[in-house]
């Protein structure tokens, strides 16, 4: 009689339990920020929050950039006959998108190195989600697309 009563409560604590370790250490990315972050003095955390902040905003300026060229190549590959030329223009002007990525993305490590005055751990750099602008490297894009730590202050 007891233990249809106890059944729902127990039922919830599981629940909560399973839902902090998950927020803990479901988004890989985050527990690994937390452990970058900590040890930094209060001005050096603002340092980096802001840069995150900035490096976020062109980053994701850019994925826009990079889903718009990927959709005008799809619409060149629907095409029968397939212009070629269009196509390779299209690819190189999305190589240039993703080198430009990189570049700031690698820029954007070296100023956290400067900051903090330890190096970016290659595992602060995953995301938490495989795609909705926190792709797999927290860029807003797709596998290898860069390296960033994800910001608390903004979901990606």
């Amino acid at each position: 009689m007891y233990a249809r009563y106890l059944i729902l409560p127990l039922l919830l604590v599981l629940i909560l339990a399973a839902g902090a370790q998950a927020y803990k250490g479901g988004c890989p990315g985050q527990g690994h920020y937390q452990d970058f972050m900590s040890g930094l003095t209060p001005e050096q955390q603002e340092k980096v929050q802001k840069l995150t902040d900035v490096h976020h905003e062109q980053l994701f300026a850019l994925h826009k950039e990079l889903k718009a060229k990927h959709e005008a190549m799809e619409a060149l590959f629907s095409a029968v006959p397939v212009d070629k030329a269009a196509v390779d223009k299209a690819m190189a002007e999305v190589n240039e998108l993703q080198a430009k990525k990189a570049k700031l993305n690698a820029d954007y490590r070296i100023e956290l190195t400067e900051i903090t005055g330890k190096p970016v751990p290659l595992e602060s750099q995953r995301g938490c989600a495989g795609s909705a602008g926190c792709g797999a490297y927290s860029s807003g894009a797709g596998t290898g697309a860069g390296d960033a730590p994800a910001s608390p202050a903004q979901t990606l």
